[in-house]
């Protein structure tokens, strides 16, 4: 047996493991916890319901041929009390119809034993423990719903999301400035390099405070998925997601916006750009303020060098004056 050498899981996710094959169930904990989980390990069904409701697992993997207990009665359990609870089935039954089965039974994914291929398990896994982008859309509605009902909370958060003058993240140290509390500098680490989302919003829209409060979610998404395909290494396709989510949850509210990625190892910038002005390279890729309907974002790069300095202005008077700075932490 070769283990696979470094941790896959981020955030060490709780998985909760129902099997009564101990052989299996040793086998599966190695490479479990050799990738960055935390596992609970039981062998009956019984005893996982009742850890799921106490323990709050971020995932289950069950057997369905389970002694005690039939492994599709214990999952359509769990999705019935817990929906949003991703469901791992695991069989020695390679027919499709036990895999329908366990699928309606509401397992997000199917996985044949004995296995062969660990990578494809961590890989299985993976994806299930990233939030379903239906889950995310409606997370996004009720907080939309609050907010809008809540005006005077929305303010606060807004104000809660001013970014502090100066920030140290690992390598990088930014100093921020900003001449309106319609202004926003948002931050994203991706491995080396650092992603800034740099937007003014409008003063006079009533959602102006709930696109402000919802930006950092909004960003944080496409950050979860950032290891498998990342939405984040394409500033432009990033701005057109943001576009899409704000139209289709129904805000009035156009923003302008620009994300740049400062590139630690090349010296380079990569950005796209939705309203803001500042420069040639920024004007040279202008896409127009984001929230008016169909978005063609496009991305540019270019050389820099650091410190990197920014002067952005936004249609409605804001200004964001930026330094990033980049060294050994």
């Amino acid at each position: 047996m070769t283990l696979l050498p470094n941790p896959m899981f981020e955030r060490s996710p709780l998985i909760l493991f129902i099997e009564d094959d101990a052989v299996f169930r040793r086998l599966m904990l190695a490479y479990l916890e050799l990738w960055g989980a935390r596992v609970i390990e039981v062998d009956n069904g019984d005893e996982g319901l009742s850890l799921v409701a106490e323990l709050a697992p971020d995932l289950v993997l069950i057997d369905l041929r389970l002694t005690a207990a039939n492994g599709l009665a214990v999952i359509a359990c769990l999705k019935q009390d817990y929906p949003a609870l991703p469901v791992i089935a695991i069989s020695g039954q390679k027919k499709m119809s036990n895999v329908a089965r366990a699928l309606r039974a509401g397992a997000e994914d199917y996985l044949v034993k004995p296995i062969r291929n660990w990578s494809l398990v961590a890989d299985v896994i993976t994806a299930c423990l990233r939030p379903d982008p239906r889950r995310i859309f409606d997370e996004l509605n009720e907080h939309l719903a609050f907010f809008r009902r809540e005006d005077m909370a929305a303010s606060r958060l807004c104000k809660g999301l001013r970014q502090l003058p100066e920030r140290d993240l690992g390598a990088w140290q930014l100093s921020y400035r900003q001449n309106s509390p319609w202004v926003l500098a948002e931050y994203v680490r991706l491995d080396q390099d650092l992603l800034l989302l740099l937007a003014e919003f409008d003063p006079l829209s009533m959602d102006t405070p709930v696109v402000m409060a919802l930006m950092t979610f909004l960003l944080h998404e496409p950050q979860r998925q950032h290891q498998s395909g990342s939405l984040l290494n394409h500033p432009g396709r990033t701005l057109e997601y943001i576009n899409g989510l704000i139209l289709d949850t129904g805000l009035n509210c156009r923003m302008n916006l620009a994300l740049y990625r400062l590139q630690a190892n090349s010296n380079k910038v990569v950005l796209a750009n939705g309203g803001m002005a500042g420069n040639d390279w920024l004007a040279r890729c202008d896409a127009g303020p984001l929230g008016a309907g169909i978005f063609n974002a496009s991305q540019l790069s270019y050389p820099c060098s650091y410190p990197f300095d920014l002067t952005l202005h936004g249609g409605f008077g804001g200004e964001i004056q930026l330094t990033a700075r980049h060294g050994v932490p």
